[in-house]
């Protein structure tokens, strides 16, 4: 059989908190499916907090994932005029003078740092840091976390450089050893100055390390030649290649999706959730509860998102008696929405939008014996929608007449019913785009924009697969159930 011949193409590389995918895309912002490959990975969670990932496990996988599609595309692909990355935010590595890691990765969901947010939060005027640093300070973001490290790490004094997973892996790779990373994937480190597109100098000194402990801070667009040696010789049809610096998989995905400005609602949910907006404005004052990320000094991603999404049903499947997988949307169909009685706080692995509490644990209220579990399930992810809700309220004075609500993510794509109730409880029409990797194909376009393929995001569109239409009578019925979630909200935010 005669494989097609493609003379220029890109690689993506998307490192999510459950898998590697990398994949080839061709000039169209199109993926090319025969040449994609996908690597589980795993989280370590433990009962104390604990969220990491051992840092040479990763980047074996990412350069395994690499391996494989440059094998899987020998004499079919001609030219490769880009290599893009987008990661999973808010992680940390400390490195050692040599470059190499002496810490695990710790993730956004670590909330090992709860004392030493409570002591930022008293030291700092919590309000003015939101709206400097576009983030509030919580355990997903690292000012907490290098505190930790400090008083609970022996070898604290060994790091030499604090840096995010993509910028680890992008530093062990070329010839001139870079530690750059981008405005995007610094934004999510709750220690950028989204003003002045900098470290926040405040924040470094109250931490007691200086700027060079940190990466050096740009643009999306700046890339790095000229792989070592090592990498030459492995990957040689790259050894000419432009890498580009890392994005944020929150920006990615909000740009694949076609969710480019403020007419369009992105609304992801893979592992985790979010509802973000994409504004080639400043954003002026960030309201309390949502945070606002960089790409580059024009555009600003403002949203909210949570710890859980997709992950809720890997936990209900590890925990409850469910139906099988591919007869859990038959089975939650047949359920009328609130008729389990149950109310419930999602938090799993905490808090981030909107409390951004650092103690709160799931809640189940209302249960009731003759509950089945697939009940249970139901009501937890009808939860996710309801706090998807809630963000898009405070959202609405920032998006411009006429929107619409475009969905991504495989958890929620997987699941219609989902949609279907995500839509009731919005009280908004959603659309499906067609792509499967929107997060990569967001890359994508950065990328071509990058190399001058083309001039701006929009000219990439996104096609709509399907579209879901609220339920009136659903969308009242889920509106008295967010009061009862948030009552339950209000009872419980003493124990922060």
């Amino acid at each position: 059989m005669n494989q097609r011949k493609i003379n220029e193409s890109l690689i993506v590389v998307d490192i999510g908190t459950s898998s590697v995918k990398t994949s080839f895309f061709d000039l169209e912002g199109n993926i090319l499916p025969e040449f994609s490959v996908s690597i589980p990975h795993s989280i370590i969670s433990k009962n104390d907090g604990t969220s990491e990932q051992d840092a040479e496990l990763l980047r074996s996988i990412v350069e395994e994932s690499i391996d494989l599609v440059l094998e899987q595309s020998k004499g079919c692909i001609e030219n490769i005029i880009g290599v893009g990355f987008d990661s999973m935010a808010s992680t940390l590595v400390g490195i050692n003078k040599y470059g190499n890691a002496i810490t695990p990765i710790y993730t956004y969901a670590d909330t090992r740092s709860n004392n030493q947010v409570y002591k930022i939060k008293q030291d700092f005027d919590e309000k003015k840091l939101l709206q400097e640093t576009g983030a509030a300070q919580h355990t997903s973001y690292i000012p907490s976390k290098i505190m930790w490290i400090k008083e609970n790490h022996n070898n604290f004094n060994e790091i030499d450089k604090f840096i995010d997973f993509s910028t680890y892996i992008y530093s062990k790779w070329f010839e001139n050893k870079s530690f750059k990373a981008s405005y995007s994937i610094s934004s999510w480190s709750g220690l950028l100055d989204r003003n002045k597109l900098k470290w926040h100098s405040d924040l470094i000194d109250y931490l007691d390390i200086s700027e060079n402990k940190l990466p050096v801070l740009s643009p999306y667009d700046n890339y790095e030649t000229g792989l070592s040696k090592i990498y030459k010789k492995r990957w040689n049809k790259l050894s000419d290649t432009p890498f580009f610096l890392s994005v944020g998989d929150g920006m990615a995905a909000t740009v694949g999706s076609g969710c480019n400005n403020k007419k369009k609602v992105a609304i992801t949910v893979g592992s985790t959730a979010a509802i973000r907006i994409l504004t080639d404005s400043k954003v002026e004052e960030v309201p309390k509860g949502l945070w606002c990320y960089r790409l580059l000094d024009k555009y600003s991603l403002l949203g909210g998102s949570f710890s859980e999404g997709g992950n809720l049903i890997n936990w209900a499947y590890n925990n409850l008696k469910l139906p099988k997988l591919e007869n859990l949307n038959k089975e939650l169909l047949s359920l009328s929405p609130g008729a389990h009685g149950i109310s419930i706080l999602p938090f799993l692995l905490g808090e981030r939008a909107l409390g951004w509490s650092n103690n709160s644990k799931g809640i189940i209220s209302g249960l009731k014996y003759s509950n089945s579990s697939i009940e249970i399930l139901q009501s937890f992810l009808e939860s996710i929608s309801y706090r998807l809700f809630l963000v898009y309220q405070m959202l609405e004075s920032f998006i411009d007449k006429g929107s619409e609500v475009i969905a991504s993510g495989g958890a929620i794509k997987n699941l219609p019913w989902w949609i279907q109730t995500t839509s009731d409880v919005l009280g908004q029409e959603i659309n499906i785009s067609k792509d499967n990797q929107d997060t990569g194909k967001g890359v994508a376009i950065m990328m071509l924009k990058a190399l001058g393929q083309i001039n701006n995001f929009e000219d990439i569109g996104t096609e709509i697969e399907e579209k879901y239409y609220p339920n009136e009578k659903n969308h009242k019925i889920h509106q008295e159930f967010i009061n009862s979630h948030l009552d339950l909200y209000k009872n419980h935010q003493s124990v922060d």
